[in-house]
């Protein structure tokens, strides 16, 4: 970590508007689509191919020195340029020559050689290009190649991962390839102490969750007072009292998006809130008066309940006299007509809209604890805002927390765009390369699998309610279990594993449960998961980062068998389920069950699908119909979330150009 202490350069966000941003993403389009980007990429790969042989011959001690010394070369031609802008040849071949060096590296040091596909994978991410890479084919040693080239710039490079057990894994993976030409790596989790966060993000890669470098990024900027330039940032080093705090981060400057999906779209329509402890007694004794109010009060009666497509609560007239009858209860603030309603509602919807086991845990201390639908991982030190997660207290019987105070909040979408390089990979970016490229200029290029995928994609069974899925599931297990195959069953709610795990104890089936209760034995799990009749029951944990190993013997038996339970909110959200099996040229299965009063069903296709549900099974039934009203729903949830995120975003531009001033 030596160089990286050194070093205390700060490198200020990317400007975007102050850039000629649409003229750029044209030069991307144009170099794409004339063929001009493919012919550079394959004469740089001939150029890597070359310094991989004449550098062959080089001992470990001859290797390192070599690295150092290009890598220092490349630092003083340029920084890696941006996408869509050509780089001189002198650059190129330079950087060509150094990607051959740095895979030899990972031979000596990590025992991979990297393959073709991860090789140009590497080049493209370091082009600033988004890879469609197809699962299994080595994500994490081609993000670690590109982030060596990163690193040589000896500036910020950020490698953003979907988990904080991916962040830790990968960086202890890395770190004896790129410590080779003295780079230094750290990861960062909420784990990390607040003393050791400022030597983390002195070192040349961090790994780390976007929610962790966004949190530390806001920190900072708090600290710093909207400092966004180096000249104001050395005004305020020299008005700084010594015992004040200092920020943490270098700033930014490259970002490599691993799962880029996830991380650039999935987590977007959601800003991350920097709270401060507020201590507010008067919110906490309405949030209790509410509370009463509501037992008073009748569902279909005194105020009707909408959850899908989004949260609705409506009082009735009776509902409103019977709320300002009982109106005395509430602190005087809140007596007003609309409030008194609003802190009612709070707890209908504490009680109607959100649901334990799914959207919250209660853990062993007696705190509500948030679920990521998308991860089914929780989400520590996140609260609801507006009074939300008191009233889930109230409901749940526990002591109330203080609610926080907002200091600072910024969307993702926000925060990526402030990297000067952006780039990233994952196996499931179909269906978004659009928007992707609109939100963050960044242009997706698949790469084809460098074995051809031998993953079985069974025709999907359709139900008609959950409890004739519920057994069909369990059927098909049990014939797995017996014929000596692994299973995955992938759900997309906690109280379902737990449905699924009863019903195979009582057919005695033995199995492991992975969810966010159990998020501890995650490692343990997925270890045997791919083991003989292994039988593993989860949650989307299982779809991210996870590699499922089975044996020669069970791959030839059929590999790994994929059954989901439930249809999600996206194909590509299913891909990466079914990635699990059939990685590398291996055998695998892939199985969907869909009920036709799934979820995504009613939420996607409205209430007329609903109401007309008892008339339609029979036609529904019919494979073909019932698949395609399943996609149909996913195309118009996708584009609703879409619509929101583009909302989300204009927001926060016209709140930030509103506030301009300021900085």
């Amino acid at each position: 970590m030596s160089k990286g202490l050194e070093r205390e350069q700060w490198y200020p966000p990317r400007d975007r508007n102050a850039e000629h941003s649409v003229w750029r993403q044209w030069q991307v389009r144009w170099r794409a689509w004339s063929g001009i980007a493919r012919r550079q990429t394959e004469r740089e790969l001939q150029w890597v191919s070359d310094s991989w042989k004449q550098a062959s011959a080089l001992s470990l001690a001859q290797l390192s020195q070599t690295l150092a010394q290009k890598s220092e070369r490349l630092q003083y031609l340029a920084a890696s340029p941006q996408a869509g802008v050509a780089a001189s040849p002198q650059w190129l071949r330079q950087r060509s020559e150094l990607l051959g060096l740095w895979c030899i590296a990972a031979e000596h040091r990590l025992g991979m050689k990297p393959h073709l596909t991860q090789v140009r994978a590497a080049l493209e991410m370091h082009n600033g290009h988004l890879v469609q890479l197809a699962p299994g084919e080595g994500k994490t040693l081609a993000i670690g190649l590109a982030a060596a080239l990163y690193a040589s710039s000896r500036r910020p490079c950020h490698i953003v991962t979907a988990n904080d057990y991916l962040a830790e894994r990968d960086a202890q993976l890395m770190a004896p390839l790129l410590s080779l030409a003295d780079f230094s790596v750290a990861s960062i989790t909420p784990e990390t102490p607040p003393h050791g966060l400022a030597d983390a993000y002195r070192c040349d890669v961090v790994y780390a969750t976007g929610k962790q470098l966004l949190a530390d990024y806001l920190r900072d900027e708090l600290i710093l007072g909207g400092v966004k330039d180096p000249v104001r940032r050395r005004l305020w080093e020299m008005q700084r009292h010594d015992a004040s705090p200092r920020p943490v981060g270098r700033g930014l400057w490259a970002a490599i998006v691993d799962e880029a999906d996830s991380v650039l779209i999935d987590e977007a329509t959601t800003p991350l809130i920097i709270s401060s402890a507020d201590d507010n007694p008067m919110l906490i004794d309405a949030v209790l008066a509410g509370k009463r109010i509501f037992e008073n009060l009748l569902m279909g009666v005194d105020y009707q309940v909408q959850t899908e497509p989004v949260p609705d609560i409506r009082f009735t007239e009776k509902g409103k006299r019977r709320v300002q009858e009982m109106v005395y209860l509430l602190p005087p603030f809140w007596r007003f007509p609309e409030r008194s309603e609003g802190m009612v509602a709070l707890s209908i919807m504490a009680r109607h809209v959100y649901q334990r086991d799914r959207h919250y845990l209660v853990d062993e201390d007696g705190k509500v604890v948030i679920v990521d639908e998308k991860t089914g991982r929780v989400m520590a030190g996140r609260s609801w805002s507006h009074g939300i997660h008191q009233a889930i207290e109230a409901m749940e019987g526990l002591q109330l927390s203080s609610p926080p105070k907002t200091v600072a909040r910024m969307t993702f979408q926000t925060f990526f765009n402030r990297y000067h390089r952006l780039c990233g990979a994952s196996g499931t970016l179909q269906g978004i390369h659009g928007e992707l490229f609109r939100t963050y200029g960044t242009w997706v290029v698949p790469l084809a699998p460098r074995v051809p995928s031998r993953l079985e994609h069974a025709r999907p069974l359709l139900f008609a309610n959950p409890d004739k899925r519920l057994e069909a599931v369990v059927r098909e297990t049990l014939a797995c279990h017996q014929a000596g195959l692994p299973v995955l069953i992938g759900t997309r709610k906690i109280r379902d594993t737990e449905a699924l795990s009863q019903a195979l104890d009582a057919r005695g089936v033995p199995h492991q449960m992975l969810n966010a209760k159990h998020h501890a034995e995650e490692v343990r799990i997925v270890a045997i998961a791919g083991q003989p009749g292994a039988v593993t029951v989860s949650t989307n944990m299982a779809g991210r980062g996870t590699d499922i190993l089975v044996s020669a013997l069970v791959s030839e038996r059929g590999g790994l068998q994929v059954l989901m339970f439930e249809p999600h909110d996206a194909a590509r959200i299913e891909w990466q389920l079914y990635g699990r099996a059939g990685r590398q040229g291996a055998r695998g299965r892939a199985l969907a069950h869909v009920c036709l009063s799934d979820e995504l069903l009613v939420r996607g296709l409205g209430k007329l699908y609903a109401h007309l549900l008892p008339l339609l099974t029979p036609l529904l039934l019919e494979r073909r119909i019932g698949w395609s009203a399943m996609r149909l729903a996913q195309v118009l949830t996708q584009w609703a979330a879409a619509g929101q995120r583009k909302r989300l975003a204009q927001r926060e531009l016209t709140v930030a150009n509103q506030l301009s001033f300021n900085d």
